[in-house]
């Protein structure tokens, strides 16, 4: 993902993530976990720490809102600098679960599962095409 478009790239990913599973049927509030479980268990977005850090540095506040929200949410002290892989996992993750929650579909279904029809996905795609939000809205 380009640094400088982390939020539409994010966003287009998801869309082609959602496409990756159609047909089966999820909880929404577990829908980022889900789709990214591949990154999660590799432990690796871009598969190259010398990417990680480099995104990391294009993203340095980003990351830094991230590592201030895991440590008031989570209690969890977060390091982008000794663990870049497990910091670039968790901005995926908790930037899509961020994106998802804001789409009114899934905020209406948080506690529930919807299978992912194609219809369903092509209304969950409107409204992340639809949705506006930046950075600053992530965490």
């Amino acid at each position: 993902m380009e640094t400088s478009n982390f939020i539409a790239d994010l966003k287009t990913t998801i869309i082609d993530r959602l496409n990756d599973y159609a047909g089966g049927t999820h909880y929404s509030c577990d829908l980022a976990q889900t789709l990214f479980e591949g990154e999660n268990i590799n432990g690796s977005v871009l598969y190259s720490t010398y990417q990680t850090k480099e995104f990391i540095k294009a993203n340095f506040d980003l990351f830094g809102d991230l590592v201030e929200y895991v440590k008031d949410n989570m209690d969890y002290t977060l390091n982008p600098f000794q663990e870049p892989g497990k910091a670039h996992v968790w901005l995926l993750l908790e930037a899509s679960r961020a994106i998802l929650s804001k789409l009114p579909t899934i905020d209406k279904n948080w506690n529930n599962q919807i299978e992912l029809t194609p219809k369903m996905i092509k209304k969950l795609t409107k409204e992340l095409n639809e949705l506006e939000i930046n950075e600053d809205d992530l965490f």
